[in-house]
C-alpha cells in the first residue's frame, strides 16, 4: 500500500450522486476524516488525489476546501498548496464562547416550554450514550453526543439556529476526539443529565449555568491536551 493509498484510504466515490450533491460529499467526507484524526494537523492535501479518487473535477474539491477553510479546519497557504490546519487555542476558545451563548439560551427557553416527548426522547438519547463509553466506542459515543445537542436546538423550532450552532462545532468536535476518554464520557453523561433534570424542573437559569459548564469542560480538557501533544496547537490567533 502506498503513502497516498494510506492517507485517502477513507475517501468513497459515489458516481450516483446528481452534480450539484458533488461538493456536499467531498466537503463531509474530509471533514469527517479531519475530525476523526484520519487526517492529522499539518498534513499537506493533495487536491489532484482527491479528484482522481473520488472521480469529480477540480471544481467541487476546491469548493470544499474553502468551506472547510471558513470552518477552521483546512489552511489555504499561497504558492504551497492546502495543510489540515493545527488546532488553535484562541480559536477553541473562540468558538466554545459562541456555542455557550447560543446553548445557554436553548435549554434556558426549553425549561421555559418544551413540546411533549421532548424529555423521554432526551433520556433514551442518554440511554444509547450509556451503552458506549469504552475507548473503542468512541465514535458512536460522539454521534449520540451530537444528536443530544442536536434534539435540544430543534426542539425550538428555529430554522437557522442549527446552522449557527453547527458552524462553531467543527474545531470543537475534532479537539474532544483526542481528548475523550472513558472517564470524560461518562462525566459528560452525567452533565447531560443534569441538564435534562433543570429542564424538567423548569430553571432555566440551572439549565443554562449547567451547560455552559459542560462546554468550558472543553477548554480544561484541550489545556491538557497541548501540554501532552503541542504538535497538534498552533497558537497564533485566526
Amino acid at each position: 500500500m502506498t503513502s497516498a493509498d494510506q492517507t485517502y484510504a477513507f475517501l468513497t466515490p459515489n458516481p450516483e450522486l446528481p452534480r450539484g450533491s458533488l461538493t456536499n460529499h467531498v466537503t463531509q467526507q474530509l471533514r469527517r476524516a479531519i475530525i476523526g484524526m484520519r487526517l492529522r494537523p499539518g498534513t499537506m492535501i493533495d487536491k489532484a488525489e482527491i479528484c482522481a479518487r473520488l472521480g469529480v473535477s477540480r471544481s467541487p474539491v476546491a469548493t470544499a476546501f474553502a468551506r472547510l477553510e471558513g470552518e477552521g479546519l483546512l489552511e489555504i497557504i499561497p504558492q504551497r498548496g492546502t495543510m489540515v490546519s493545527y488546532v488553535s487555542f484562541d480559536a477553541v476558545r473562540e468558538y466554545v464562547f459562541i456555542r455557550k451563548a447560543l446553548e445557554g439560551e436553548i435549554v434556558r427557553a426549553l425549561a421555559s416550554a418544551h413540546e411533549p416527548g421532548l424529555l423521554d426522547r432526551l433520556h433514551a438519547n442518554i440511554a444509547q450514550q450509556e451503552a458506549c463509553t469504552e475507548p473503542e466506542d468512541r465514535e458512536r459515543y460522539d454521534r449520540h453526543d451530537l444528536q443530544f445537542h442536536r434534539m435540544l436546538t430543534d426542539a425550538l423550532g428555529f430554522r437557522r439556529l442549527q446552522a449557527m450552532v453547527d458552524s462553531a462545532r467543527g474545531h470543537l468536535d475534532r479537539m474532544r476526539r483526542m481528548t475523550n476518554s472513558s472517564l470524560r464520557m461518562r462525566e459528560s453523561i452525567g452533565e447531560h443529565l443534569a441538564i435534562i433534570k433543570a429542564i424538567a424542573k423548569g430553571d432555566g437559569q440551572g439549565a443554562a449555568t449547567v451547560m455552559h459548564a459542560h462546554l468550558d469542560s472543553i477548554i480544561t480538557e484541550m489545556q491538557g491536551l497541548r501540554h501532552k501533544h503541542p504538535d497538534l496547537f498552533d497558537d497564533r490567533k485566526r
